[in-house]
């Protein structure tokens, strides 16, 4: 009886970690990310995506754009690195592999 109760628990526990990666996705604005979650971001990135970060990060200061209204998106399984994007507005990128994509209603050459 004890093993039965067991094993339905490794069942679940099993059958929920697909949703445990997804549920992990975090959305923060750059004001509010500290030393503590970017030492996260970086373990969890390449060279080449954190690069490609600071590539963005280094334009939107130039525009002098707020780090309250940049949005970092991180830990999420259907991106395979960092999303970047500006509050209110379609103007986003992502860092996958080293590369910097627009996101969806950007124009091609960035």
């Amino acid at each position: 009886m004890m093993k039965l109760g067991l094993m339905r628990i490794v069942i679940l526990a099993l059958s929920a970690l697909p949703f445990a990666g997804a549920a992990q996705a975090d959305t923060l604005p750059l004001s509010k990310i500290n030393r503590k979650i970017e030492s996260h971001i970086q373990r969890s990135n390449t060279t080449q995506n954190m690069q490609c970060l600071a590539f963005i990060l280094k334009d939107f200061q130039e525009r002098k754009i707020r780090k309250s209204d940049i949005y970092v998106t991180f830990d999420d399984s259907n991106i395979d690195g960092l999303g970047v994007g500006l509050a209110e507005t379609d103007e986003n990128y992502t860092c996958e592999a080293g590369e910097l994509r627009p996101g969806k209603g950007m124009p091609t050459s960035v």
